[in-house]
C-alpha cells in the first residue's frame, strides 16, 4: 500500500496544468488527489482506491480490513498474503497491525523512506511521468479534479503488468547494491 503517484495535484482553472503543476505536500491553490495501491508479480496493480483525508492508524485499518482481501485475491498468490509495509508509522501503529493480523497478512516491513526498497515508488515514478507525456499528447490544458482523478487511477489501473514484474525483478540487486553501499543511496 502505499499513496500515488507522487500525491499529484489538480490545480485551479487560472492555474493552469504544466510540468510543475505537482505538488508533494500541501501548495497554495491545490488539492491532494490520493489512492493506496498494490501491486502482483505477473499480475500489476491489483489495488487502486482513492481516499480523503490525512492517513492514520484508523484509515488504515479501515481500508485493510475493507480492501485488502480483493487485493489479496487479486495477487499472483492469494494464499501467502504478503504485504510490504514500508515503516509508513500509520501501518505500524497498533491498529493497522491488528488489522493485518485479523486477516492473517504476512507483513515484510522495510525502513521508512527507502525508496531503493520499495518497488512501488519507482511505478510511481514511471507513472507520473506517463501523467506528464499525457497531458503533452492530449493537449491537456485543462481537465477538472474528477477527470485528473481518473486519469491517475486508468493510468495505474491499466499500466504494463511486464513493466511492474521488471521492477519487482530488480529487487535482488537492488538489495545487493544496498549493501555494499552499507545502506547508503543507491541509482534507484
Amino acid at each position: 500500500m502505499a499513496v500515488a503517484p507522487k500525491s499529484k495535484a489538480w490545480r485551479k482553472r487560472n492555474e493552469g496544468l504544466s510540468f510543475g503543476c505537482t505538488a508533494k505536500g500541501k501548495k497554495e491553490g491545490s488539492t491532494q488527489i490520493k489512492f493506496f495501491v498494490a501491486i502482483s508479480y505477473g499480475k500489476g496493480v491489483v489495488l487502486c482506491e482513492p481516499y480523503e483525508g490525512r492517513v492514520d492508524g484508523a484509515l488504515v485499518e479501515r481500508f485493510v480490513i475493507d480492501h485488502f482481501e480483493t487485493a489479496f485475491q487479486r495477487s499472483c498468490n492469494p494464499t501467502a498474503r504478503r504485504f510490504l509495509q514500508d515503516g509508513d508509522p500509520s501501518q505500524n501503529s497498533e491498529r493497522a497491525k491488528a488489522a493485518l493480523a485479523r486477516i492473517n497478512a504476512t507483513v515484510f516491513p522495510i525502513p521508512p523512506r527507502s525508496p531503493e526498497l520499495n518497488p512501488i515508488e519507482n511505478l510511481f515514478h514511471l507513472v507520473g511521468r506517463a501523467l506528464e507525456e499525457q497531458v503533452l499528447l492530449r493537449r491537456i490544458e485543462f481537465e477538472t479534479r474528477e477527470e485528473f482523478s481518473r486519469r491517475i487511477k486508468d493510468t495505474l489501473e491499466t499500466f504494463d503488468a511486464r513493466k511492474i514484474d521488471s521492477i519487482i525483478e530488480s529487487m535482488p540487486r537492488r538489495l545487493k547494491m544496498v549493501r555494499k553501499a552499507k545502506g547508503g543511496r543507491i541509482k534507484y
